[in-house]
């Protein structure tokens, strides 16, 4: 299978992540991902664009969130890009578990935000952050099982 790739593009508003997870299930589902794996897939995309939203552009509309969805025989590649405000890279290291050791027993440790990092990372079998000409990319890659 030669490499296949599409570029999908919203305005910084919350109102249009659920139509960019819809369109991402979707194409999940077009490369044969289970059910599961579509919805988890869908899941890190939304919460890498909310992120977009909330800390590049401050809550702020009138702003592009580009999504590059690219997929190969081995593994499916999810670009989250944005021109805002840029991330600290070390936060990936420093979220990478922090965000879920909490007691849900006891609803007061259950964190209000902070978890959608780990959460990509727990399902994404890489996620790396770069900053290129002044875009802020959160690659986020998932291996294709073979049968």
């Amino acid at each position: 299978m030669k490499s296949r790739k599409i570029k999908l593009s919203i305005d910084s508003d919350y109102d249009n992540v659920p139509l960019m997870g819809a369109v991402v299930n979707k194409l999940c589902a077009f490369i044969s991902f289970s059910d599961n794996d579509s919805y988890a897939t869908e899941l890190c995309v939304s919460e890498a664009v909310v992120n977009c939203i909330k800390h590049a552009y401050g809550d702020n509309p009138g702003h592009e969130v580009v999504v590059i969805f690219c997929i190969d025989k081995t593994r499916l590649v999810i670009e989250v890009c944005d021109r805002g405000a840029s991330m600290d890279p070390q936060l990936l290291d420093k979220r990478k578990h922090l965000a879920l050791e909490f007691d849900p027993e006891i609803i007061e440790t259950i964190p209000e935000s902070g978890r959608g990092l780990p959460i990509i990372q727990g399902f994404m079998d890489a996620v790396t952050y770069s900053i290129s000409d002044n875009m802020n990319c959160l690659k986020m890659t998932k291996m294709l099982k073979h049968n």
